[in-house]
């Protein structure tokens, strides 16, 4: 059978068609089209690579730490590596239990107390900490270190100086130009400069000498001037070495570039070094210092050097210790933050825990309720404690302290002539000499107003020790009242030429921490009420009032009576005060009900409660109330404790402490000014109760010595802040295990 045959020029056949070989067609060039450059503006372009634009925060990719959910895992992570860590611990020590060896569960835990003058610094096993001179001396000509430091005292002498020459240049002008100027009245209008305590100081000694009357106590008034005689007449007299007691070794330099502590107090003067404290007012000292970064700086290599040398810790061990923290009741929380940061990135500790003083003190002291006063070098703090918790708006902090006397006692020794003309307090051991003559001589004792004879020991740094015989008369008495006038304190002075700016102070930084840790509380408010303006008196009804009540011989209307200010206002009125009484802490005496007032009665001044918080806007409520007297502080502490019970506590418990505690008569002394305030303010006190410190404590040491006590509490576990927990959220980890953040 044949195959079909297929036909000539069909589709099928076209199709078989072998094709012919030939050259093949060129490809299609694509065309992609190219993006754009975006500009980048408020950037530096350094590279061809593109340069991304800034992060926006409002719409983040993640959400890590940014929500407590989030900051919950932290905690976990941090809790669980702190249970392994203990475990570890624990299992170690038991090793060590079977070996024999005498294990201190406490040995690993150090407890640091800052303060302006001293630091206390120990472990928590120890019964008494080590009290260094929280100072720190470096070159005079370090760059970018400190600034000239204010020396008590200078301010007055520069302006006596400066009123002397300008006296001095004014009689030369009348002597040449004979008496015409002062007939003519011509006058540069300046008033004369007067001393703040020559200008205070005969209303204290009238005061003291109310009180002499008052207790009977007899003294030879012509003792003052005998004194004064008998210290212009005084000669040194060389102690041989041999029979020095006081004698001391004195730093050498040896091409160092700082010390600390004792050695840094001991340099000669001629050693071209400056001597300054990192701490002012319980706080990071801001006047003396020319960035904060030198500032801390200084402050890491006091607390090297002081663990190096009082403990035997080196750095290589900072890793294994836990750290609590003192800090004061009421201070800027800026300052506290600064150092938790240099405690953690500068030193690297394991933990942290952090306690106020006011709080830690009534642990030293075994007692639940108390009105806490401490009185340090240059700060006084009143602080109320409630039931183991702290009244935030009970406190009050001072800016004068033992050091204000120490700067009275030396003004009023030069009035008296003090036999040691050379004396400069801008050196570091003149002043120490004149510290230690305070604790010695001063006290509120009335019967040591008398002519009594003290010997002063004068260090020299080439020959002999130099003994002067000193007398006094009351200097020694009137200079501790500058705590219950502080008119003869010169705030002015101790503010300095101004103050460095911290690096959060800037107000585009936001930490999210805001608290009232730092802000003006009841207390301070209820010292400055006098700072508020007067309202105004409606003349025509209030003389309407008294003369309708006259004509119509209404008995139930009382006589009108005047009344002095009490503590909190006295300030405003100090001029006007009488001489039997100091400033700051009036009691108010009314007058005889039979004689009615020359002027319109002013309004009663509204109750603390009554007054808006926004009244005081305006007012450096925390600066001024930092000038209040001694007293009147305390009364505004305990009026605002809470209720009357609560008031009643403290006032019966007022716990003093700190150095300047251990003033000789200061309790007693206290203890009969306060119920007259107390009273002035509508609270039913009749006397007050002061509490002394534990026997055979030292009252430096009572709020180092309760957070001793604290550490051996199951409760110190939960305050901790680990290393890890702060660099991962920073000062959250502060306000959430802080109850008065």
């Amino acid at each position: 059978m044949e195959s079909p045959q297929i036909p000539q020029g069909s589709a099928i056949a076209d199709v078989a068609e072998v094709p012919e070989a030939g050259p093949s067609s060129a490809p299609v060039r694509r065309v992609y089209p190219k993006k754009p450059k975006k500009k980048v503006e408020k950037l530096f372009q350094h590279t061809t690579a593109f340069a991304p634009g800034l992060f926006h925060v409002k719409n983040p990719a993640g959400e890590f730490i940014v929500r407590e959910t989030n900051v919950d895992v932290i905690r976990q992570i941090s809790q669980a590596r702190a249970k392994a860590e203990k475990e570890e611990a624990e299992a170690e020590r038991a090793k060590r239990v079977e070996a024999g060896e005498e294990v201190q569960p406490l040995s690993h835990t150090l407890i640091i107390h800052p303060g302006s003058r001293n630091l206390r610094i120990g472990r928590a096993s120890d019964f008494y900490p080590k009290e260094i001179p929280f100072c720190i001396a470096r070159p005079s000509n370090s760059a970018t270190r400190s600034k000239e430091a204010v020396v008590p005292g200078s301010r007055a002498k520069r302006l006596a100086e400066e009123a002397k020459e300008k006296k001095e240049r004014k009689r030369q002008k009348i002597s040449e130009n004979g008496n015409a100027a002062a007939r003519n009245g011509t006058d540069d209008g300046e008033e004369e400069w007067v001393d703040p305590v020559d200008q205070h100081i005969e209303d204290l000694r009238d005061y003291l000498r109310n009180r002499l009357r008052q207790n009977r106590l007899s003294t030879d008034y012509r003792d003052g001037f005998r004194v004064k005689q008998h210290n212009a007449k005084v000669r040194p007299e060389p102690i041989p070495e041999h029979n020095d007691p006081y004698r001391i070794d004195w730093t050498e330099v040896d091409g160092k570039k700082f010390f600390v502590g004792t050695d840094a107090l001991r340099l000669p003067s001629g050693s071209g070094f400056k001597v300054r404290y990192p701490l002012l007012h319980r706080g990071l000292n801001m006047r003396d210092w020319e960035s904060p970064q030198s500032l801390m700086d200084d402050i890491a290599t006091i607390l090297h050097e002081s663990l190096r040398t009082e403990l035997d810790i080196h750095p290589r061990d900072y890793h294994k210790y836990s750290v609590v923290l003192l800090i004061p009741d009421h201070n800027d929380r800026l300052h506290l933050q600064a150092l938790v940061s240099l405690l953690f990135g500068e030193f690297g500790f394991k933990e942290i825990a952090i306690h106020q003083e006011g709080h830690a003190a009534i642990f030293s002291a075994g007692m639940s309720t108390a009105c806490v006063v401490d009185i340090g070098a240059t700060t006084t703090s009143v602080t109320c404690v409630d039931e183991g918790m702290l009244n935030p708006d009970t406190r009050i902090k001072l800016d004068y302290g033992g050091d204000d006397i120490t700067a009275a006692l030396v003004a009023m020794l030069t009035q008296s002539n003090f036999p040691y003309k050379e004396l400069d307090l801008g050196k570091a051991m003149e002043w120490a000499m004149m510290d230690k003559l305070k604790e010695k001589i001063c006290t509120l004792e009335e019967h040591m107003v008398a002519n009594i004879a003290w010997d002063v020991y004068v260090l020299k740094e080439q020959g002999l020790t130099q003994k002067y015989q000193l007398r006094t008369y009351d200097e020694n008495i009137l200079a501790p009242l500058c705590f219950f006038d502080t008119r003869m304190i010169d705030f002015q002075e101790k503010a300095g030429s101004g103050r460095i700016a911290f690096w959060e102070e800037a107000q585009s930084v936001d930490d999210l921490l805001s608290t009232a840790y730092g802000e003006p509380t009841a207390a301070m408010r209820s010292c400055v009420t006098h700072l508020l303006p007067t309202p105004e008196v409606n003349t025509s009804d209030t003389a309407m009032q008294i003369d309708g009540a006259s004509a119509n011989g209404d008995a139930s209307i009382p006589k009108p009576t005047i009344v002095e200010p009490n503590g909190s206002q006295a300030s405003a009125t100090s001029d006007k005060r009488p001489a039997d009484t100091p400033a700051g802490s009036t009691n108010g005496t009314p007058a005889p009900p039979d004689i009615a007032p020359a002027v319109p009665l002013l309004p009663p001044a509204p109750a603390q409660a009554d007054i808006p918080v926004s009244a005081y806007d305006g007012i450096d409520v925390i600066g001024e109330a930092a000038r209040s007297p001694l007293d009147a502080a305390i009364a505004a502490s305990i009026a605002m404790a809470g209720t009357e019970n609560k008031v009643k506590a403290a006032a019966g418990s007022i716990l003093l402490i700190g150095g300047g505690s251990a003033l000789k008569g200061l309790y007693p002394f206290i203890a009969e000014r306060l119920p007259p305030l107390l009273r002035a303010k509508g609270l039913p006190i009749a006397e007050v109760q002061i509490v002394p410190p534990p026997r055979g404590l030292n009252p430096r040491f009572v709020s180092w010595k309760g957070v001793s006590v604290m550490c051996n509490l199951e409760s110190l576990s939960d305050m901790w802040i680990r290393r890890d927990e702060w660099e991962a959220i920073g000062a959250r980890a502060l306000k959430d295990r802080l109850t008065f953040l």
